[in-house]
């Protein structure tokens, strides 16, 4: 059996696309006994229940007990005391709430602001509770904190050793882990695609290799992409309970691993796999991507559709892979994908079509990292004469020829209810240093133009990108703060995030282009993404990040959190609902 598991963590409202994709591709090629996994989802609904989740509670009380009986604590333990006596009282408080704030966000309830912000609250609080005795490690609904770092393999693997705080040993090895070794696997896969994985899909890998070593563990995803050169040069430790790396796109090298791994054995056939054979790393180059028209519809069946924390479905579509500018200095994605590509407009209405009648799913959310915007003309011209009806998001770059032709009146006739851009800056010096290729007069239509037909939008803001200045900065944050008409558009929402210098971006190759002196990373930081840097021109790093502290207060007081910015597939379920009445005239007045 092929077992697949996405780890913990990933936003709860959604699975993500990477299993049914694959698990879809090796059925058409005739490998049927795949099993797929969200151990993210899983995990967050047994943790929000409390009669899963007595033995901790009881946990809490055990270990309060022990430590008061101690003549004397460090300070470490007093900590740890302190969090477990305010779990005890919290947990008690909470305990006939966390299953009714759980089920209100999977009915309409969901709609009503207050009580979908009440319900987050109620589960947050729950989880940093009752786990109050892996303290000072912490979970929420979207992410969690260790001491132990994600970017170094020897605190991965320290993490191990410590069960005591690392949740995700202990609860995996009480909770899924039989299930998983009843199992009759021979290649277990596991996605690891964010820095929050890291730790949660290694421990998982660890656990499974010292119950079953014959079982062939492979990690894919996009961290790993990122890491080919160190896991080659350096070799790693990783490798004594991970068997193989699929780096780039997965869906050929898999079914090549399979075949292989139950026929002749030979990894070298197997297309951009990373392995270590007889004590040296090898990495099986070049590496090959997908022809994107050859693939199937995803196959979400087997994920726990029903545990996802929203009343309706929203399931992830892709259109593209990479980027078709592939020129943003600061951007690595076209490193990850090597080459854009795109699948015809035609099959991916046929997904759309194919995933509503099969899963009862009306919104879809386009994973895309920027949607081309010739696809896009025709994808919503099919959508709207196949009278698809459909609502979806997409992340799209500032492009002139969005403007042209009443493309905009046609993407919101076809379902499109907020539009995604990565703006990065509203200043034209930042924007041509950053490459990014766009006018601000493009920015200024575009935004116009959504908010007179109705379409949200969501912009992704930089600070700090190297060279920029504070007043440059502000630029950006004016734009937003000072537009009243955009933040009482509906559904708006906007994000600033602070500058990291990512491996595998234009500026790792030049960066005397942009002021850089040095760049670095510390040596046992070997699963590190990104770099520190010093720089010549603009902001150092302690003033932006001074600044950056200032501004997501301030844009945080305007740009209201939930639940558009808390998750973008929540905004547009709440869009959809809440303009279902006003849709039919809105869309009269573009006939």
């Amino acid at each position: 059996m092929i077992y697949l598991v996405f780890p913990t963590s990933w936003h709860p409202s959604q699975p993500y696309l990477s299993l049914p994709s694959l698990k879809a591709f090796l059925n058409m090629h005739g490998v049927h006994d795949v099993v797929q996994r969200d151990l993210a989802i899983e995990l967050l609904n047994d943790l929000c229940s409390w009669e899963k989740t007595k033995p901790l509670y009881e946990r809490i009380i055990r270990e309060l007990n022990e430590l008061s009986s101690r003549p004397r604590l460090n300070q470490v333990e007093a900590e740890k005391f302190n969090k477990l006596r305010e779990a005890e009282e919290i947990v008690m408080a909470l305990k006939d709430q966390i299953d009714s704030a759980v089920a209100s966000q999977r009915s309409q309830e969901f709609y009503d602001l207050e009580q979908y912000m009440e319900n987050l609250k109620i589960m947050d609080v729950w989880l940093d509770n009752i786990l109050a005795p892996y303290y000072p490690s912490q979970l929420t609904v979207i992410g969690s904190q260790m001491r132990f770092s994600p970017y170094s393999s020897e605190e991965v693997i320290d993490s191990f050793n410590h069960p005591e705080e690392n949740f995700f040993y202990d609860l995996y090895q009480q909770w899924y882990l039989p299930g998983i070794l009843a199992e009759d696997i021979d290649i277990l896969g596991i996605s690891i695609t964010s820095v929050e994985q890291i730790i949660s899909g290694l421990t998982l890998a660890y656990l499974v290799k010292q119950n079953r070593p014959e079982i062939h563990i492979t990690i894919g995803g996009s961290v790993f992409t990122k890491l080919v050169d160190r896991l080659e040069k350096q070799g790693s430790h990783l490798f004594n309970f991970v068997d193989s790396f699929v780096v780039h796109e997965g869906e050929t090298p898999l079914l090549k691993l399979v075949e292989h791994l139950r026929g002749d054995g030979d990894l070298s056939k197997v297309p951009n796999l990373v392995y270590r054979q007889d004590g040296e790393v090898k990495v099986n180059r070049p590496f090959a991507k997908e022809e994107l028209n050859a693939l199937p519809t995803p196959d979400f069946d087997g994920l726990p559709l029903d545990l996802y924390l929203s009343p309706e479905r929203v399931l992830p579509v892709m259109g593209s892979r990479g980027c078709y500018w592939e020129k943003c200095a600061f951007c690595s994605i076209p490193f990850d994908h090597m080459t854009f590509h795109v699948r015809y407009a035609e099959n991916v209405v046929n997904d759309f079509k194919n995933l509503q009648e099969k899963y009862n799913c009306n919104n879809f959310f386009f994973t895309d990292e920027a949607l081309p915007i010739n696809f896009l003309r025709t994808f919503a011209a099919k959508i709207i004469e196949q009278k698809v009806d459909v609502q979806w998001t997409g992340e799209l770059k500032f492009e002139k020829s969005l403007l042209k032709d009443d493309r905009m009146d046609l993407l919101y006739k076809s379902g499109c209810r907020k539009l995604i851009f990565g703006l990065e800056s509203y200043n034209q010096r930042v924007l041509d240093s950053m490459k990014k290729g766009v006018e601000l007069s493009w920015v200024d239509e575009t935004a116009e133009r959504c908010i007179k037909l109705g379409i949200a939008m969501h912009f992704y803001l930089i600070c700090g990108f190297p060279t920029e200045t504070r007043e440059e900065v502000m630029d950006s944050i004016n734009f937003v703060l000072n537009n009243q008409r955009l933040l009482d558009s509906p559904g708006f929402s906007a994000i600033l995030s602070q500058f990291d210098l990512e491996r595998g971006a234009p500026i790792e190759n030049n960066p005397m282009e942009w002021g850089i002196t040095k760049l670095y990373t510390p040596p046992e930081h070997d699963l590190s993404l990104g770099y520190s840097y010093e720089t010549s021109i603009g902001m150092n790093a302690e003033e932006t990040n001074e600044l950056y502290q200032q501004l997501i207060e301030k844009l945080g007081r305007e740009v209201m959190t939930f639940p558009h910015n808390y998750s973008l597939s929540d905004g547009l379920l709440y869009l959809a609902y809440h303009q279902k009445h006003s849709l039919t005239e809105r869309l009269g007045t573009l006939a």
